[in-house]
């Protein structure tokens, strides 16, 4: 959904085309009242959703939101919808079909005739109107907005036109459909009739056409066009149109059916108008980061294709055919579910793509083609650092871009694989992290596009381990000769499940071999797991060290294409005769001694220029004085047991460049 906030510079032709509307024509409907919004129902739907064959014809463009008369790439855009019309008007000059109905009603008769400075559907109308009569060809503005009856004295745009003969053989006559930004939610209040568990909330399986939206229909399937940006981009696709949804809340909770106000992510279930049949699609992709939300919809709606278009970029796509081409200053993302696992949270195996202007798609054969020479090979730059605060959340004032920027970053590099976590928040808990995955066959060309790039989202995956002697003495001794029992506990500190999670120790001294424990079964979030090892106790100071790792999986232990994840733990200990109390050293219970100048002192009491907890040396009395205090280990002195916890992932430093979600009239 879209607000639209940026002010526009003056037309001489806005009241002009008010008046004409208000000439032409068209009955005033009677009041009637507004449906009021509600709660969306919770069920989701489960069956598959299967994209339909060839259509009857014509093309359909898919404008991502921001462009701007005056851009040259955005009048490319506009002249490419021109020159499709001019195609279906056989010679003639083109007639664009200008449908607003995605903004608010106009409030009054002033902001509604004011097309430079206003947002509304009337003053809209106005506005492209303005802009394609500069490519030569006569506009139809179309009189409908979501509301049943007219909103100040003379409002010549209502829902109830959706229904008027003229209004429907206006529209008929057009070549192109143009449906302008805002929310696409409004489009389908305006333009269909539907039902379902709860309409109020656009939470509805079933639409009708209004008379002029099958007027519409006509159009596009007799060879002309439909064309949108942002919130008209959305209303031209099927089933479980998006309506909504901030990146991360979107992953975390799914998809709720139904359009809201705030973060969640929701879609209709009856879907738009579904005159693009080949996936879902979004629009301000990557800018924003929408890969999660729209990935999620498209594995909680049970589809295998989705597709994200940039800002001042187009999908021109051949109905008939089912190809699409890559117009505009950026790119259309891709992604391919087919090999995709999922368990709620965790997904690896998508197939994402990029493909910048003049890259080509076959939509039947799932192929792709990238613009300019791709190739297989890795880049030769530095692996990318790992990204944070990757999907911009207001929560940490991120950037945009983040993960396209790492994906491009990976893929020039000569790295196999790159990851980056969402921002460390206590709204935005567990942490998340997307992992990328160049495969085999993964092309990229130097314009930034690449194909058949591997991406996981996942939880961020942590492990913690601890060791701990059985039976150490206050000073940290063991009995010379002893068999020492050690026992490592695993934590998997993370959000993701672990499998084959093992503990491999070092021996203390100079040796031969390690020994490592017996794997176990999966090790979900917040659980622990613990190993035994004995050692035997030799004279003097000795060290005991293990290495802890598992592989990030999901809940059903598939792998989920992430590295490993490991930690470390030692303890130290020493092996002693029994020293006679007061004879020197640390005495009972006393700090370490300096040497074997400790027993200078009385019993307990440590001995001159020593360290309290840290000193090591040889008792005079030929007993061995305590070191197990000796760095890192003297911060648990005179604990029963000693132990070090090392957790094996890095901390996060977030650094958040105020994330910039700029919403315009154009943009949704």
């Amino acid at each position: 959904m879209t607000s639209l906030t940026s002010p526009r510079r003056r037309r001489p032709s806005a009241l002009l085309l008010s008046a004409a509307l208000l000439a032409g024509g068209i009955g005033l409907p009677t009041a009637a009242a507004h449906a009021e919004e509600g709660q969306a129902a919770p069920a989701v739907p489960t069956a598959q959703v299967t994209q339909s064959g060839p259509l009857p014809g014509g093309y359909t463009v898919l404008i991502g939101g921001g462009i701007e008369p005056k851009d040259p790439t955005s009048e490319a855009i506009i002249q490419e919808i021109v020159d499709l019309a001019k195609a279906h008007a056989e010679g003639k000059s083109p007639r664009i079909a200008i449908v607003t109905a995605g903004s608010e009603p106009a409030p009054n008769a002033t902001e509604a005739s004011d097309g430079e400075e206003y947002d509304n559907a009337t003053a809209n109308g106005i506005y492209y109107g303005d802009w394609f009569r500069t490519h030569g060809v006569e506009v139809y503005a179309v009189p409908i907005d979501q509301n049943p009856n007219p909103d100040y004295p003379g409002d010549p745009y209502t829902a109830k036109n959706a229904a008027h003969p003229e209004v429907v053989a206006q529209i008929e006559q057009s070549d192109a459909i143009y449906f302008g930004g805002g929310d696409q939610s409004r489009y389908v209040r305006a333009l269909m009739t539907c039902s379902g568990p709860d309409p109020s909330s656009l939470n509805v399986t079933s639409c009708a056409d209004t008379p002029a939206l099958a007027a519409m229909r006509r159009v596009v399937d007799g060879g002309g066009v439909s064309a949108g940006s942002s919130a008209g981009l959305a209303i031209q696709q099927g089933p479980g149109m998006i309506t909504g949804g901030e990146p991360y809340p979107s992953w975390r909770d799914g998809a709720s059916p139904g359009s809201f106000d705030d973060d969640r992510l929701g879609y209709v279930p009856a879907g738009g108008f579904a005159f693009f049949s080949e996936g879902l699609i979004d629009s301000h992709f990557a800018r924003r980061d929408r890969q999660p939300r729209i990935v999620r919809l498209a594995m909680d709606r049970k589809q295998d294709r989705a597709f994200g278009v940039e800002e001042n970029t187009a999908l021109v796509v051949d109905r008939a055919a089912r190809t699409g081409r890559v117009v505009g200053a950026l790119g259309v993302s891709a992604f391919d579910l087919r090999q995709t696992t999922f368990d709620g949270l965790n997904a690896s195996g998508i197939s994402y793509s990029y493909l910048t202007a003049g890259s080509t798609i076959d939509f039947a054969a799932r192929t792709e083609t990238l613009a300019g020479s791709p190739t297989t090979a890795p880049g030769t730059g530095s692996p990318p650092a790992p990204a944070t605060d990757i999907w911009g959340s207001s929560e940490c004032e991120g950037g945009i871009f983040g993960t396209l920027n790492l994906a491009q970053a990976l893929l020039a590099s000569n790295a196999a694989r790159a990851h980056g976590d969402t921002c460390v928040a206590a709204a935005e808990s567990p942490s998340l992290r997307v992992t990328l995955n160049r495969a085999a066959g993964t092309e990229w060309n130097t314009a930034g596009g690449f194909a058949g790039l591997r991406m996981s989202i996942t939880g961020t995956p942590d492990v913690q381990a601890t060791a701990e002697v059985d039976g150490i003495s206050a000073q940290g001794t063991l009995p010379l000769g002893s068999t020492a029992k050690i026992t490592v506990t695993v934590r998997n500190s993370g959000a993701v499940p672990l499998a084959g999670v093992s503990a491999e120790a070092h021996p203390s001294r100079a040796g031969t071999s390690t020994e490592k424990a017996a794997q176990g079964s999966l090790l979900l979030p917040g659980a622990s797991r613990s190993f035994s090892f004995t050692r035997q106790v030799t004279q003097g100071a000795q060290r005991f060290e293990v290495s802890v790792s598992g592989l990030p999986a999901s809940t059903d232990g598939n792998p989920l294409d992430m590295d490993a994840v490991s930690g470390k733990a030692e303890v130290a200990f020493t092996g002693a005769r029994p020293s006679q109390p007061g004879t020197g050293g640390n005495g009972t219970g006393g700090n370490v001694g300096n040497g074997g100048n400790g027993g200078d002192g009385p019993p307990g009491a440590s001995g001159p220029g020593s360290t309290p907890g840290g000193g090591s040396g040889a008792h005079p009395s030929g007993t061995l004085a305590r070191t197990g205090g000796s760095a890192p280990m003297h911060e648990f002195a005179g604990a029963g047991a000693v132990a070090l916890i090392a957790a094996g992932a890095a901390a996060i430093s977030l650094a958040g460049a105020a994330r910039a979600r700029r919403r315009s009239r154009l943009g949704a």
